[in-house]
């Protein structure tokens, strides 16, 4: 039998996020367990984007200059909540990734400062995907050239007939573009993930509560994920450690050092990032 997360369990996490969450986290947590307007949340997030239409202070990038990573994290967002090509907001991000795609090294680089080692250098991928998600906003010749240079690396990788080993967060970047791209690319990424997942995932249950790890739900935040099937067992073995090891403040651990700040901002997102896990695995006594 599936363990569930308690109804009381579940009132502390929201307890927690409403007092020490981020105002981002408490809106999304609104929206998908209180009827909110995703309109409030795209109000609360503008805060976050600069005058040249990226993001910053998201958690992942920097907090003070806007970057691709963080304006990555803040795309997952609006697409969550469904902000469309008509949302000024979509509209300067994308104008933003458009501009910050190096065409030289053919990638985009994460952070200011920090130069990618290449196209699958986390999140070049899921930029791509979110193109895909808006490529009503984006010159068909721009998405043509990135979609074939990343057709072209990933081929260039598929010939060593090698096992790949994804760093995790690749891995995901790469699954955020199957999903929005179209064929043949979907296909080719999610018949190598799904090759390689069990070396992808951490499939010792003694480490997903205390080692910076790929844990499995992460790969299948609901059952409807290309992933969910190949990995079943792990994924819900991986949410009830979850409801097992929370926190009696309420929010849901972490499984890396950060400092104190970055452990606030981290708190608020990993705790709503399972309370969606959770719903959508229909594992919360609601």
């Amino acid at each position: 039998m599936v363990k569930t997360l308690t109804t009381e369990n579940f009132q502390k996490a929201r307890r927690y996020l409403m007092i020490n969450g981020r105002d981002i986290e408490q809106e999304l947590f609104r929206f998908h367990f209180e009827n909110g307007n995703p309109q409030k949340f795209i109000s609360k997030l503008q805060a976050y984007q600069g005058l040249d239409g990226g993001f910053r202070n998201m958690g992942e990038g920097n907090s003070t200059f806007t970057n691709v990573m963080d304006t990555c994290m803040a795309f997952q967002y609006l697409s969550e909540v469904g902000a469309s090509v008509n949302d000024n907001i979509v509209q300067e991000g994308i104008k933003y990734i458009i501009d910050s795609y190096d065409h030289e090294l053919k990638c985009w680089h994460a952070r200011p400062n920090q130069q990618s080692k290449g196209w699958f250098d986390n999140p070049c991928a899921e930029l791509l995907g979110f193109l895909y998600e808006y490529q009503e906003l984006v010159p068909e010749d721009f998405l043509r050239n990135v979609t074939e240079n990343a057709i072209a690396s990933m081929s260039t990788i598929d010939t060593s007939g090698e096992p790949r080993q994804f760093y995790f967060l690749e891995a995901l970047s790469l699954l955020r573009l199957a999903i929005r791209t179209d064929e043949p690319f979907k296909s080719m990424i999610l018949e190598q993930l799904k090759k390689d997942i069990m070396e992808i995932i951490e499939s010792d249950s003694s480490r997903w509560a205390t080692t910076y790890c790929a844990k499995p739900f992460y790969f299948a935040y609901s059952p409807q994920s290309p992933m969910f099937l190949p990995i079943k067992e792990f994924i819900i073995r991986s949410l009830e450690n979850e409801i097992n090891t929370q926190s009696t403040d309420g929010y849901f651990i972490l499984n890396w050092n950060v400092d104190e700040e970055g452990a606030k901002v981290w708190k608020s997102i990993c705790t709503m990032d399972v309370l969606k896990a959770l719903k959508n695995h229909q594992m919360i006594d609601l």
